[in-house]
């Protein structure tokens, strides 16, 4: 009668040595490896699963700015009102926005009204004027060659800039131009700034010529 094998002690204990040997002589569970059994450099950007690390898993502080590249961060990627005035290192604002309305063409100069003239303006501050006027004009053929339109600009009552809008046809013409003045450095203490403007001509306008519209911005850099 043939004898059955049957498992021993030793048998078993000789089984699982063999296991070992082959398989490295150590197995750990998923869950048992730490940070510190992994070696410097050992996991690769080809070993991270796409979109495998989120927002989430970043510590405060970790991406600093050389560690973005040139140019990937454009202005789809920053918030609407993310960036504000105060966050700049020198705060841009818009200190005031007069404007002006329609008003005959004479031979002046003559006062031009202007609504919200007068705006604030302390120290550290620096101020540029920018604006555009309109007007309607025709040239009546009397021998200058256009038809010309001026502006004076004055702060504070000193003239610091102007424009002119001109035109050699002898029909209605719709004239747009911009018109400036020089930026106003910042004042040692804190002063109200009041814009006043005059117009004239050079007198070779049609009676129905009119200025139309004006309008300014006040850029602070503060």
């Amino acid at each position: 009668m043939q004898n059955k094998h049957r498992l021993s002690y030793a048998n078993v204990a000789s089984t699982i040595a063999v296991f070992l040997a082959l398989g490295g002589g150590v197995a750990y569970a998923a869950n048992e490896i730490r940070s510190g059994d992994i070696a410097p450099g050992a996991v690769r950007t080809s070993d991270i699963h796409k979109r495998a690390v989120t927002s989430g898993k970043l510590a405060v502080g970790a991406v600093r700015s050389n560690q973005i590249a040139d140019g990937s961060v454009g202005s789809r990627q920053i918030g609407a009102s993310a960036v504000a005035p105060s966050n700049l290192e020198f705060p841009v604002f818009i200190a005031a926005t007069p404007s002006g309305g329609s008003a005959p063409v004479t031979s002046g100069p003559d006062p031009y009204p202007v609504a919200n003239g007068s705006w604030a303006q302390g120290p550290g501050q620096i101020q540029v004027l920018f604006g555009a006027a309109a007007a309607t004009l025709a040239y009546d053929d009397s021998g200058s060659g256009s038809c010309q339109v001026f502006f004076e600009i004055s702060l504070n009552g000193r003239q610091v800039g102007g424009g002119q809008l001109s035109t050699g046809s002898t029909s209605p013409t719709r004239i747009e131009q911009s018109i400036g003045a020089e930026p106003q450095i910042d004042p040692s203490a804190p002063t109200t700034v009041q814009l006043t403007v005059r117009t004239g001509s050079n007198g070779a306008c049609t009676e129905d010529s009119r200025i139309e519209s004006s309008r300014f911005r006040i850029l602070d850099f503060g």
